[in-house]
């Protein structure tokens, strides 16, 4: 047990450093644009195609996407062996790059949402869910055109259908090792994954207040209506 908390918190540190590289943020200093202090200040792919174009929110996405995945992939080869299930370490180091991206320290601990990050560790770890939460998030867009309505309802979504498919017993469905999800860790699956789900809401609560008042302003595929865009 004590071997296990040690290589949660090791993973947790892991995706943390990872998390910290702010591809909007450096993106932003090469084009001589500081992203801290145009849009909403946020230095994520949604802020960042805002203020710079469709490139550069592509390339951002990308990058906050992939962090969680190398994050994971780092834990899983450094404790494949030794971990009793190496599927939660690699869930956790996910959730560190989350916060590495939403707290970077180098920034202050002033970051992104963590959408796009949130994305990476749930498609590799729940690959059916990320697509119903993807499917989700992007209708919710195309019929609001609230980018942050789909981000919520998309982070509202994964913590939701992990317990559901843990509880259906639909996770297990893949010969891969971390996605053998044994039983006696689905309790503690869920509350990690809700703790992320959490997170996301946290993040966008000031969208959540402009939405519940109705000033929110929508997503355009003009860009020089994006600029606008809170």
């Amino acid at each position: 047990m004590t071997n296990e908390i040690i290589y949660r918190i090791v993973a947790i540190l892991i995706g943390y450093v990872i998390g910290n590289f702010t591809m909007g943020y450096f993106l932003g200093k090469a084009k001589n644009v500081d992203i801290q202090h145009e849009g909403s200040g946020n230095v994520g792919s949604t802020n960042t195609l805002r203020t710079m174009g469709v490139k550069a929110g592509a390339v951002t996405f990308v990058v906050d996407f992939i962090k969680a995945v190398i994050a994971m992939f780092i834990v899983y080869f450094m404790f494949r062996n030794s971990a009793d299930y190496i599927g939660l370490d690699m869930i956790y180091a996910g959730v560190g790059a989350i916060l590495g991206h939403d707290f970077p320290v180098f920034l202050k601990f002033k970051g992104g949402k963590g959408i796009a990050t949130s994305a990476g560790l749930v498609a590799i770890m729940f690959p059916m869910i990320f697509v119903i939460s993807l499917s989700l998030f992007i209708i919710t867009v195309l019929i609001s055109r609230y980018v942050s309505l789909g981000s919520v309802v998309g982070s509202i979504a994964y913590g939701v259908l992990v317990i559901v498919f843990g509880q259906l017993g639909w996770l297990s469905f893949s010969q891969l090792s971390w996605l053998a999800y044994p039983t006696e860790y689905l309790p503690e699956i869920y509350i990690v994954m809700l703790c992320a789900t959490a997170l996301a809401l946290f993040q966008h609560r000031a969208n959540i207040v402009r939405l519940i008042q109705h000033k929110e302003r929508k997503f355009s595929f003009s860009s020089s209506k994006n600029k606008k865009v809170d």
